[in-house]
């Protein structure tokens, strides 16, 4: 994306708390990179499920809710990784 439309979209965003699933996944990239795995929670619980030796003893299910700007998906979409704070 140009600048230009970056600012936009975020002036957008910032504006309205209200925001389209598909709007909001462009902008929240993070949770495709940071995330390590997204989708509905059966599917985030059964790679949690398949991969259990690469998360804590301590860990009982796979599946995060989204925080923050993914919040409009949070029940359709669910994360591997509790994503707390923004990095920017």
């Amino acid at each position: 994306m140009k600048k230009e439309d970056v600012e936009t979209e975020l002036a957008q965003l910032e504006r309205s708390r209200d925001v389209a699933i598909g709007r909001m996944l462009r902008c929240r990239v993070r949770y495709f990179t940071d995330g390590a795995v997204l989708g509905s929670r059966e599917f985030v619980d059964g790679v949690f499920r398949a991969c259990r030796d690469r998360f804590g003893a301590k860990r009982k299910s796979g599946a995060r809710k989204l925080r923050g700007s993914g919040t409009p998906a949070a029940g359709a979409l669910w994360s591997a990784r509790d994503l707390r704070r923004d990095i920017g």
